[in-house]
C-alpha cells in the first residue's frame, strides 16, 4: 500500500480520514511517484498529505478547463520556502506571478503532519490545512497585475485533474 513504517504519523492520519467515501468510488492512500503525473476525480477536492516540510519540493495540480469552445490548461503550484519559519509559497497559473516565492499561504499550522485539501469551484481556489483554510483565492478579484484576463479560464468547468509532486513523504488520497 505505500503506507510503510518509516511514515508512522501519516499513517493515523490517512486512518483517520477513512470516512470519506462515497458509494461511487472509494479512496485510498497511495504513495505518488516522485514527479509523475496521478489522474484524479475531476469534481473531487484535491487530498494529500506531507509529513515534513521539504525544502522547494514542488506540489502541483493541474487542472484542464473547458467552455466557450475553448479547452485550456492551467496549474495550482505550491511548495514548502522555508522549513524554520513554515512558509509556504503558492501560484496560480494565468492568475498570479508565475513563480514560487511571491504569494504566500496565510497561517500554515505548524504541525509535522499536515492534512491538505485543495478545492476549486466555479469562482474561487481554496486549500486547507489541517482545518486551517491558509487560501481561499477568488479568481475574479485576487489576480495580480496584468492577469486581469487570465482569471477567466479558471471559471470553467473542470473535466479533467493531475496532481503531481516531487516530495518524496507524501501520500495522496486516490480513488480506486
Amino acid at each position: 500500500s505505500g503506507i510503510n513504517a518509516e511514515y508512522g504519523d501519516y499513517k493515523t492520519v490517512a486512518i483517520q480520514t477513512e470516512e470519506h467515501r462515497t458509494e461511487e468510488h472509494q479512496k485510498v492512500w497511495i504513495q505518488p511517484v516522485p514527479r509523475s503525473f496521478h489522474s484524479l476525480l475531476q469534481n473531487d477536492p484535491v487530498e494529500f498529505i506531507t509529513t515534513e516540510n521539504e525544502l522547494q519540493e514542488y506540489i502541483v495540480v493541474r487542472y484542464t478547463l473547458s467552455g466557450e469552445g475553448r479547452t485550456d490548461v492551467r496549474g495550482f503550484g505550491m511548495r514548502c520556502q522555508d522549513v524554520d519559519t513554515n512558509q509556504w509559497s503558492y501560484y496560480i497559473g494565468g492568475c498570479t506571478v508565475g513563480n514560487y516565492n511571491t504569494q504566500f499561504l496565510n497561517n500554515v499550522p505548524r504541525d509535522k503532519v499536515k492534512h491538505w485539501i485543495v478545492t476549486k469551484t466555479s469562482t474561487h481556489l481554496k486549500v486547507v490545512c489541517n482545518n486551517v483554510t491558509v487560501l481561499n483565492f477568488d479568481f475574479a478579484a485576487d489576480y495580480s497585475p496584468g492577469f486581469e484576463e487570465g482569471h477567466q479560464i479558471w471559471l470553467r468547468r473542470c473535466t479533467a485533474l493531475k496532481f503531481q509532486t516531487y516530495c518524496e513523504k507524501l501520500l495522496l488520497r486516490n480513488s480506486i
